[in-house]
């Protein structure tokens, strides 16, 4: 299926990393490389086949379609009279992976040119526009005609170039012909000069690509590369187990059939068009069950192609590429990855059959008193697959978190100031908590009516995107510590804490990861390094990351309505108020420092990344955030824009931002300069 004639034939090897970059489709080694829209990559001929095989015209308008081979996603015709040769002919080529064949095969060939006029020449270069070998006469002849004097052309000879020219698509997804040359960090996006001036001209956060650290992005893609080794790992063991448990129900179901005819060959003569119809109910319920477990080890499969086509493209930009091809390349592998993730989250296949029980072989019985025989009873498992997908994604994109919160910890933060970006009007009663699951997300909880409420932020009014009704009331909630994300989030209610993976690319999704049953009432939770800090109305208790309690102590909760304390993302401090005072102390219960009495109402309070405290203070009137310095030797007051009375202060991880709850039933989101 795969024959082109695309560089001579040759296959498209790595032979750095001994990674192969094969074609989805005929699982050979690719051969002139064409890509969709989506970035998997197919040989010519192969996605030329699957096109002329598989695609449909959609809607009113005639439009030919296709879904990739790979995810799924929808691909349409560049035109509706268009021949299924010209629509593969017409694909992008991955110049990326003919970099990969230029690299990995430096072997001399003959001159393609004079071979057609049938004269075997040496060939000495490559003349990357034609794609072909060129001698030194047909170079020179590239030279005198204009059309072709701007081809680049690379010197077979010269091993230094020859092997590091590698090529990456640059190109704006959204703007044909623009070249991305910027990156939006609020966003998260690619930019060209367009998408600047259109959609990016007020971000704070715009980097132009050339000028990123180049070690920086080498370590993160070393990383992304690693995770994906151990992902891909990951997947060929749920593979595996997919395997087994088809094993195990195809041994089940012949056991049981057994159990079946014996029983039923004892009553033959009563039973037979009875036996006949459980057999056929239970036929039935094993091929859904066969079924929807082939299909998950399928699309697993699928998905494996994709995390190591990004493995196999990353690793090759990280040897040969320049910082600029190796950001781009790994924002585009990660946006497909999660593209990828999301079509396989669309899918209704991930609660596996787990096994086959018969209820009561007493067909007589049965027979006699309900008229027919009881069938096979199928019991049902959550398989775990796509949260083990999502926890391990990331783990790839976290240490972004980190590189912003590093960046964010050079201020002096004693003298950051606040310039007011949202406000949220519509919180319902009795919101206390809120905390950032991204960064134009945040997620408050409301114990009346019990609600996790997700509001988007992104624009100057925020608005609520979700709503999750909780069946208990959620008291208290705070981010997990354990893989440095936005999204894992812990929610107390009361007796219990659950650990959530809220997914917010396509629709806003909660997924419970953990529960966990807590031996005393837990209202408040902060999450330390290594330690939580929790308090309910009467006591406060240091605990390990399982909420185990390791010290307690007397507690009030002084004039608030709900328990307010906090702990430190940068070391294992916890604070809270008592007597009107702020107190820090340690792990082991012993106090850090604690300040003189403060007039007014103490609230909400938060840590810096400096380890200063922000509180919220009533204070004369004037309601306002008291900012103190770590150790107590200084503080100042900050009264902000469009707060009222201030309750409760949470800080964004990377220490980009800060909400502020108002205890009218507002917030502010402050982007701190």
């Amino acid at each position: 299926m795969a024959t082109s004639a695309v560089s001579g034939n040759k296959p498209l090897t790595n032979r750095a990393s001994g990674d192969t970059f094969r074609c989805p489709i005929c699982l050979e080694e690719v051969r002139n490389p064409k890509y969709l829209s989506c970035l998997h990559t197919f040989c010519e001929s192969c996605i030329q086949t699957y096109i002329s095989s598989t695609a449909t015209c959609h809607d009113s308008l005639n439009t030919k379609t296709i879904n990739c081979p790979v995810c799924r996603k929808r691909i349409d015709a560049p035109r509706k009279d268009i021949s299924d040769e010209e629509w593969a002919s017409s694909l992008p080529q991955n110049k990326l992976i003919v970099s990969m064949w230029l690299n990995s095969n430096p072997d001399k060939e003959l001159c393609k040119f004079c071979e057609r006029k049938e004269k075997k020449v040496s060939a000495t270069h490559w003349c990357k526009a034609c794609m072909e070998t060129i001698c030194d006469e047909c170079k020179a002849f590239h030279d005198l005609v204009p059309s072709l004097q701007n081809h680049k052309i690379v010197n077979m000879a010269d091993t230094q170039a020859y092997g590091n020219d590698v090529e990456v698509e640059e190109l704006c997804l959204e703007h044909k012909g623009k070249v991305v040359d910027a990156f939006c960090h609020y966003h998260q996006k690619l930019c060209c000069c367009i998408c600047l001036a259109s959609h990016h001209i007020s971000c704070q956060r715009v980097q132009v690509i050339a000028d990123m650290e180049v070690e920086q992005e080498r370590t993160h893609v070393q990383n992304i590369v690693s995770t994906f080794s151990d992902l891909e790992e990951s997947i060929k063991n749920m593979q595996q187990k997919s395997r087994e448990k088809i094993d195990h129900l195809n041994s089940k179901k012949q056991e049981i059939c057994m159990q079946i005819d014996k029983a039923i060959t004892e009553l033959k003569t009563l039973i037979d068009d009875a036996h006949t119809a459980l057999i056929k109910q239970f036929d039935q319920t094993h091929s859904d069950s066969i079924g929807n477990l082939e299909i998950a080890f399928d699309e697993l499969k699928r998905f494996s192609t994709t995390v190591c086509e990004t493995k196999v493209l990353l690793q090759l930009m990280l040897e040969k590429g320049s910082p600029k091809q190796l950001f781009v390349t790994k924002q585009n592998q990660l946006a497909r990855i999660n593209d990828h993730i999301s079509c396989l989250k669309s899918l209704d296949v991930w609660t596996f059959p787990e096994d086959y029980t018969l209820p009561d072989s007493n067909f007589l019985d049965q027979l006699f008193n309900k008229k027919k025989l009881e069938g096979v009873k199928m019991s049902k498992t959550p398989s775990g697959t796509i949260e083990t997908i999502l926890q391990t994604v990331q783990k790839a994109t976290s240490s972004d978190i980190m590189r912003r919160k590093h960046d964010a910890s050079k201020k002096d933060w004693m003298k950051v100031t606040f310039k007011l970006v949202s406000q949220v009007t519509e919180l319902l009663n009795w919101t206390f908590y809120g905390i950032f699951t991204h960064d134009t997300k945040i997620l408050f909880l409301s114990q009346m009516p019990p609600s996790l409420n997700i509001f988007d932020i992104s624009e100057p009014i925020g608005k609520c995107v979700h709503t999750e009704e909780c069946q208990y009331t959620p008291y208290g909630l705070c981010h997990s510590r354990v893989n440095e994300s936005l999204n894992e989030v812990y929610v107390s209610f009361q007796n219990n804490v659950v650990l959530y993976l809220i997914d917010i690319r396509d629709k806003v999704t909660f997924t419970k990861l953990r529960t966990i049953q807590l031996n005393k009432p837990m209202l408040a939770i902060s999450c330390g390094m290594t330690t939580m800090f929790s308090a309910n109305n009467s006591k406060a208790f240091i605990c390990s990351q399982d909420f185990t309690i390791e010290h307690e102590t007397p507690y009030k909760r002084g004039t608030a309505d709900v328990p307010l304390l906090a702990s430190s993302s940068e070391s294992d401090f916890h604070c809270f108020t008592a007597d009107g005072r702020v107190v820090v102390s340690d792990r082991n219960k012993r106090n850090v420092f604690q300040t003189e009495k403060i007039q007014g109402e103490l609230r909400g309070m938060t840590f810096d990344l400096h380890d200063n405290i922000f509180i919220c203070n009533k204070k004369n009137k004037i309601k306002l955030i008291k900012q103190i310095k770590f150790g107590g030797s200084e503080s100042r007051e900050i009264e902000l824009d469009g707060i009222s009375a201030a309750y409760n202060v949470a800080l964004h991880p990377t220490g980009e931002k800060m909400l502020v709850l108002d205890f009218g039933k507002k917030c502010c989101v402050y982007q701190i300069m």
